[in-house]
């Protein structure tokens, strides 16, 4: 099998063979791992240091973001790209904050090419992992959707999260959490070594992408039902969900985080062409539904 193009150092020889299950280089730990000397028995290759705020947290909590060979910072949101890695708390602010503070640079020590839509090309793809996830939980029969559908589930206590459409009518979506509220209320979702508060609704998706992502016309409501794959579909739906949170308050607090997507383009592409390597590079091309 022909080499990896990645593998190839800075003076064109062979370097360490691709990253491990973790993520990171062979030949050493990816930047921002704590040192041999100071891990206890339970921190080793379970946290990572962020290269905004320096804090120490699991690596779900965080991006974490190598070097193409051209030396450009690519997302590696499923960290199984090779080469050593950076780390960025998985928020769109602290990405564009690194971006702006010129942290790749810093954490690489050597100049880099960081794209100016970094952050929106990060958010895509955790849109993209997020719905192939929620595709494959509804080929699983582990997501229900239609009102009565999703109210029946409810009453059975079967759900683990309402899914609502971002462009959708309101009315609908407050009779379906009020009904949660009373069956279930306040619940902790915990995403691989976090426990978060759990959201009572995911909205970080129009109906158009809720209807290739299910494969079914005029998706408006559905939810997670509780079953192991469900619980995959849900911490990748909360990973997104996070991640454009900031975005949420920073702006002047939407209600949801779907409502600033609702007069987006959502065909628009990135401005640069992802390595041919990163598998998760697919740009999303969904449209937008008027209801």
């Amino acid at each position: 099998m022909a080499r990896h193009a990645h593998e190839l150092g800075s003076r064109g020889v062979a370097s360490a063979p691709a990253a491990g299950r973790d993520g990171a280089c062979p030949e050493g730990r990816d930047i921002g791992s704590p040192p041999e000397h100071a891990r206890g028995p339970k921190r080793a290759k379970s946290e990572r240091s962020c290269i905004v705020t320096r804090a120490l947290l699991p690596p779900d909590q965080l991006i974490r973001f190598v070097l193409s060979p051209q030396g450009v910072v690519t997302p590696d949101i499923r960290r199984t790209l090779p080469g050593r890695g950076v780390w960025v708390t998985a928020n769109k602010d602290r990405v564009a904050e690194a971006s702006r503070r010129k942290a790749f640079a810093r954490a690489f020590k050597k100049e880099v090419a960081v794209p100016a839509d970094l952050a929106d090309e990060v958010d895509a793809l955790l849109r993209k992992d997020a719905l192939q996830a929620l595709s494959l939980a509804n080929k699983a029969g582990a997501v229900t959707s239609g009102f009565e559908k999703t109210r029946s589930a409810l009453e059975k206590g079967e759900v683990l999260i309402l899914i609502e459409a971002s462009d959708g009518s309101p009315e609908g979506r407050r009779k379906l959490v009020g009904l949660l509220r009373c069956g279930a209320g306040s619940s902790a979702v915990s995403i691989g070594d976090a426990a978060v508060d759990g959201p009572e609704i995911i909205a970080s998706f129009t109906s158009t992408e809720l209807d290739l992502a299910l494969g079914r016309p005029h998706v408006i409501h559905a939810a997670l039902l509780r079953a192991p794959v469900g619980d995959f579909a849900l911490a990748r739906c909360l990973r997104l969900h996070r991640f454009e949170l900031i975005e949420k308050h920073a702006s002047g607090g939407a209600e949801r985080c779907g409502a600033a997507r609702k007069n987006r383009n959502l065909n628009a592409k990135p401005n640069r062409q992802v390595p041919a390597w990163d598998e998760n590079g697919a740009n999303r091309a969904a449209g937008q539904k008027s209801e």
